[in-house]
């Protein structure tokens, strides 16, 4: 419909690659934004970092609405590239950065976050666009997600397990 499967796999840098590519891969042909939207969102999990349920309800949701304010393309430009009938797909191309990979952590800050199974995915992803005529051009930019391996709230019927990785939130700044 548009986008691509959920991996099932409790390996973190796959698993931030493939929502990377998969928060960048879309056709306006087979699915609307709110659709694209959607599916993505059951990527997301609950953050068990939250005590209360509540809390972690708002967090997600907070998150998504992140993710549909900041991070997707506006519905404005959704809507301009389904006239022009756009597909992007993309790719990664060039580095991936995991955890201490990034500039900014200091020595030791994020162990602890490591050990809850917390991880930080940075992905340099080009991405193709194609559409009605000749409509074809390419960007880079990089994404950066936030993954949780273990403790997390599987799909129903997916095959996910809560030893499985699940995404936290895309961040709307590259974290380099």
């Amino acid at each position: 419909m548009g986008w691509l499967p959920e991996p099932i796999t409790t390996d973190a840098k796959a698993y931030g690659v493939a929502a990377a590519i998969a928060g960048s891969t879309y056709d306006t042909t087979l699915a609307t934004r709110k659709q694209f939207l959607g599916d993505l969102a059951t990527w997301h999990t609950l953050d068990p970092g939250y005590d209360l349920e509540t809390d972690q309800q708002d967090a997600l949701a907070g998150k998504l609405e992140e993710l549909n304010r900041r991070v997707i393309v506006p519905e404005t430009d959704w809507d301009a590239q389904a006239k022009n009938t756009i597909a992007v797909t993309a790719k990664v191309d060039g580095k991936v950065l995991v955890d201490y990979d990034h500039l900014s952590p200091q020595p030791g800050s994020l162990d602890v976050l490591m050990t809850d199974g917390y991880h930080l995915v940075t992905t340099n992803i080009l991405a193709t666009y194609t559409g009605r005529g000749d409509v074809n051009y390419q960007e880079h930019y990089a994404v950066s997600v936030q993954v949780l391996c273990g403790r997390t709230a599987p799909v129903a019927g997916s095959g996910q397990t809560p030893a499985d990785c699940k995404l936290i939130r895309f961040f709307p700044e590259t974290m380099e």
